[in-house]
């Protein structure tokens, strides 16, 4: 526990520190190790009779930057996110929009036939139709 909290420099040093760090604050780049994967697009899976629809939402991702993979149940979505801030920027008030690199690996309920897919990209969403695979038949075999 702490009982005393001595600042060493008088208080009008102590708010030009203050000043001056948050005046360098904006300057700062993030560091690629440990932010270029690290966002991850909302996605929503629905279902119906025979279709899985996925829908992605990538917004200010150029569509030549979007790849889908289709690997057996997996659906791998990946792409890349400009930083959109202005190069002349001074000072950063507020930071949510992630950029950079992302990738979504998404495990799907169901098998589903890869030549029964399509993928479409608009108004900063992509939408992923999957048919479902028909289930296999199980034949009996008749022995003699």
């Amino acid at each position: 526990m702490i009982s005393e909290i001595r600042v060493t420099k008088d208080p009008e040093s102590f708010q030009n520190d203050i000043e001056r760090f948050f005046n360098q604050f904006s300057q700062w780049k993030r560091p690629s190790v440990f932010f270029e994967k690290a966002w991850k697009p909302y996605c929503d899976i629905y279902e119906s009779d025979k279709y899985l629809h996925v829908i992605v939402e990538i917004s200010g991702v150029a569509e030549d930057e979007v790849e889908a993979i289709l690997d057996g149940r997996h659906l791998v979505i990946r792409g890349n996110r400009p930083n959109v801030h202005p190069k002349e920027t001074r000072y950063t008030h507020q930071v949510e929009i992630n950029f950079g690199k992302f990738e979504r690996i998404l495990e799907l309920p169901y098998e589903v036939d890869p030549e029964e897919t399509s993928a479409t990209y608009r108004n900063g969403f992509l939408y992923v139709t999957l048919r479902k695979a028909e289930p296999e038949v199980i034949r009996g075999i008749h022995i003699i």
